[in-house]
């Protein structure tokens, strides 16, 4: 366990980076506010992993600039 927390997996730095990325949209593009588009973001992370979606599509077409 301890192991895990020093060194994080490749799917928790990428759950990081794509999280920020939500919750920035969520702030900037809805005026969300950052406590809430916090939990909002991991949320989606949660239902997004649970029925196994492809992040780079959601990230292509939802996080796009």
């Amino acid at each position: 366990m301890l192991a895990h927390a020093i060194f994080p997996s490749e799917n928790q730095v990428i759950d990081s980076e794509m999280f920020s990325k939500i919750q920035l949209e969520l702030v900037n593009r809805y005026s969300v506010d950052p406590k809430l588009a916090s939990e909002m973001a991991w949320d989606l992370l949660e239902v997004l992993s649970a029925v196994d979606s492809d992040l780079d599509i959601f990230e292509k077409y939802f996080l796009q600039k």
